[in-house]
């Protein structure tokens, strides 16, 4: 599965203190929007969190959620996942929360 943080930004030393906790804890559960079109999960937080996942080799626990965006700016965050996401062999999906 494709996982994309659609905040891009991140500081490498951040992710080094994240995947460091994260070596303690487990792996991240963060929540994000699940395009069927394209088949990638759009992260609306975790950008340190995946990042950290994927260094470590931890599939995430991926918490669907509704898109919270404009609907004409999911086409580009179609185009970000290809271009910029991580690859995981497998990751959790949970069912989407209430809203």
């Amino acid at each position: 599965m494709i996982v994309c943080p659609l905040h891009w930004y991140f500081r490498p030393s951040h992710v080094d203190d994240v995947a460091a906790e994260m070596a303690r804890r487990g792996p991240p559960r963060l929540r994000g929007y699940f395009d069927r079109h394209s088949g990638a999960f759009l992260l609306r937080e975790g950008t340190h969190r995946i990042r950290a996942a994927h260094r470590l080799g931890l599939a995430p626990v991926l918490v669907s959620i509704p898109w919270w965006r404009a609907a004409g700016r999911l086409a580009g965050a179609r185009i970000a996942a290809e271009r910029r996401g991580v690859s995981f062999p497998d990751g959790v999906l949970e069912a989407p929360e209430e809203t």
